[in-house]
């Protein structure tokens, strides 16, 4: 823990090749989030969207991270990607968390009475 602290300590003032290289180790963890979040989706969102709405979030946090927080830039990271990417899935979606629900309501409704009769 003490290794990765002082490796990020100071992330807001390292030059780019450092921050880039910063980037560089995070980048499996956004595909691994972006990967566990595009399962749950439709076919149709492109995995790739994700990843770089993850990539952004990823960048916010490098940017946003205070080490005297005493919490690893990793576990930060994870969680402002996961934001981003949901962030970005709202954006796209046209209809309101209500309708949706509805919407599985009566889709698993439909799949109730079909498997009866």
């Amino acid at each position: 823990m003490n290794d990765a602290k002082k490796a990020y300590e100071s992330v807001s003032h390292l030059e780019s090749a450092d921050q880039e290289r910063l980037l560089l180790e995070q980048l499996p963890q956004v595909r691994y989030i972006a990967r566990r979040i595009h399962d749950r989706l439709p076919s149709h969102i492109p995995f790739d969207d994700l990843v770089q709405a993850g990539i952004l979030g990823l960048m916010e946090a490098l940017h946003k991270f205070d080490p005297a927080k005493n919490v690893e830039l990793k576990t930060y990271a994870k969680h402002r990607i996961q934001g981003a990417i949901l962030d970005s899935l709202r954006d796209l979606d046209w209809s309101p968390r209500p309708l949706r629900k509805k919407a599985r309501q009566l889709e698993q409704a439909h799949q109730r009475l079909r498997a009866q009769f």
